[in-house]
């Protein structure tokens, strides 16, 4: 049966004026997955497609977790003063 998050979002940790809009649920197959939109104000900056995270929901959390830091890192590690052409997702 699926299992819709309960408010995990709220657990990762993210920069000052960042928003996660998490959709995670178990699979017939016993493994969680879904996804995850990265929001900095109210421009979306990443969608993720999560798939086979886990079958234990706080493991799965904790590696949606680790993805959603290693993007950050990357996002914060650019350029974004010029026109670099990225448009709302």
């Amino acid at each position: 049966m699926p299992e819709d998050d309960c408010g995990d979002a709220a657990a990762i940790a993210l920069p000052p004026g960042w928003r996660l809009a998490l959709k995670l649920r178990r699979g017939d197959d016993g493994f969680h997955g879904g996804t995850a939109e990265l929001f900095e104000g109210d421009a979306a900056r990443c969608r993720m497609q999560l798939s086979h995270l886990d079958r234990d929901r706080q493991v799965a959390l904790a590696r949606v977790a680790t993805r959603i830091g290693l993007w950050l890192v990357e996002w914060q590690s650019r350029d974004h003063s010029g026109n670099t052409g990225f448009a709302d997702l």
